[in-house]
């Protein structure tokens, strides 16, 4: 570099240090005073894991040395620094790499003039060099520091895939069997009433289906029983005085529906009940609803 150009002394000015003084002051009261209030504050976002492992990226790789200027690293991907180098000066990288833990950077550079730099560092969490030192550039004065500006990889293993949930087992065809009851809840003595049993097979295959309707208390069986879909009843008269219907299908088929109508009599005045039961000889059978009843009240 040429000599500095001497500036004459008829164009400095030299300021008293008590009148800088007055004027810094005077500039810092007026920054004091302007100052926003802070907005109110939010939390902080977590940060993403540091890298434990950095790598050199592939392809221009820039550095910047202080007060001197940029060089540009041809790197490959690895921890293993090598490549041309362009810029402030020409040469090659011709040894070191990325060292102790993944983040100490220590490599050495051989210009064209046989000149050797070693460029030591530490990467950040940000995946830069900052204010690393470059010896040997002024052939053994004081250390360069330096700067890199393009993040450097990072090599670490990607986290591991969530495991994947087994399916779940395959729901077994099976026959899905339900039984309900609707009619009066309240009869005056004397009086017959009207129940009806509505009997389903919401499942995938069929099964043979037997049914019991039940009258108890001062509720008796009466009139005739008028069965659908397929189902075959018969009235049974029990020891003690009490009725029930009987009921079977050989094969009750997936999707079907049926309906037994049944009638009840109030025999004297007080507490009634009617109950319906479904069962299957089919172990695989399931059921939706197997019994339901209704409390009458005979007045």
């Amino acid at each position: 570099m040429g000599e500095m150009e001497r500036i004459p002394m008829s164009h400095v000015t030299i300021v008293n240090r008590s009148q800088l003084f007055a004027a810094a002051t005077a500039i810092s009261a007026v920054g004091f005073l302007t100052i926003p209030t802070p907005a109110q504050a939010h939390p902080m976002l977590p940060l993403a894991p540091a890298c434990s492992q950095y790598s050199f990226p592939d392809g221009d790789w820039p550095i910047l040395m202080q007060n001197i200027g940029s060089l540009v690293i041809t790197t490959h991907h690895g921890a293993n620094a090598a490549g041309r180098v362009t810029g402030k000066a020409v040469g090659n990288v011709t040894s070191g790499g990325i060292y102790s833990g993944g983040r100490n950077v220590d490599f050495t550079i051989t210009f064209s003039d046989t000149r050797q730099t070693r460029f030591t560092g530490t990467v950040g969490d940000d995946g830069l060099v900052h204010l690393g030192v470059a010896n040997g550039w002024d052939n053994g004065g004081t250390g360069v520091s330096w700067d890199s500006t393009r993040p450097l990889d990072c090599a670490d293993a990607p986290p591991p895939a969530p495991a994947q949930q087994p399916a779940p087992p395959a729901q077994t065809a099976a026959a899905r069997l339900g039984v309900a009851v609707n009619g009066p809840t309240t009869l005056a003595a004397g009086q017959s009433g009207i129940y009806t049993v509505n009997l389903s097979n919401s499942g995938d295959t069929g099964a043979p289906v037997e049914l019991y309707v039940s009258f108890g208390g001062n509720l008796q069986q009466s009139g005739q029983v008028t069965p659908s879909g397929g189902v075959n009843c018969e009235v049974i008269n029990n020891a003690g005085g009490t009725t029930s219907v009987h009921c079977t299908v050989p094969q009750f088929q997936s999707k079907a529906t049926a309906n037994i109508v049944v009638q009840g009599r109030g025999s004297a005045p007080g507490a009634g009940h009617l109950t319906v039961n479904i069962n299957s000889s089919d172990p695989g059978a399931q059921f939706v609803q197997k019994s339901q009843g209704l409390n009458v009240s005979i007045t």
